[in-house]
């Protein structure tokens, strides 16, 4: 494959990680903001429910747990509550009933609010940060290794 090749499949490559990244941003552009700005506080998980989804599809019917917590937060002094879905992970006990998250509010309207937390943003992550991890790991060293190589006429 000749050079010219290689380093266009390179951009493609760090082109792909760098839209992982910003689409990652974009949809948690609200979070992010108001982690920035200030507008966060700590919430009290004061419930959680477990609803079971029937699932019919081709083949035999399936079921499938849906994880619901409500987050109760404090701004200044008065108290708002906040549902979350919080998939499959706090089956697995990373979201108990009174375990502490961090909620980012909107500060013109604090019952505006989302919870900030990584088993709540899990699939996102996983998936774009998965596709954004190897290919910064696959492009930056060969970025590095032909930044400064001649590309040969062919």
């Amino acid at each position: 494959m000749a050079t010219a090749q290689k380093r266009k499949y390179l951009k493609m490559t760090l082109a792909t990680a760098w839209i992982c990244v910003l689409t990652m941003l974009l949809l948690s552009w609200q979070v992010i903001a108001g982690f920035v700005s200030g507008h966060y506080t700590t919430g009290e998980v004061v419930d959680k429910q477990v609803y079971i989804e029937h699932i019919r599809g081709v083949g035999a019917p399936r079921e499938s747990e849906l994880h619901e917590v409500s987050v109760q937060y404090q701004v200044n002094g008065q108290v708002y509550q906040v549902l979350a879905n919080a998939h499959v992970y706090s089956g697995l006990g990373l979201i108990e009933q009174g375990s502490e998250l961090t909620v980012v509010y909107a500060a013109d309207n604090p019952a505006q609010a989302q919870v900030l937390s990584y088993a709540l943003y899990s699939p996102m992550v996983s998936i774009l940060g998965y596709v954004a991890f190897i290919s910064f790991l696959v492009g930056i060293p060969r970025w590095w290794l032909w930044r400064n190589k001649p590309v040969a006429p062919e």
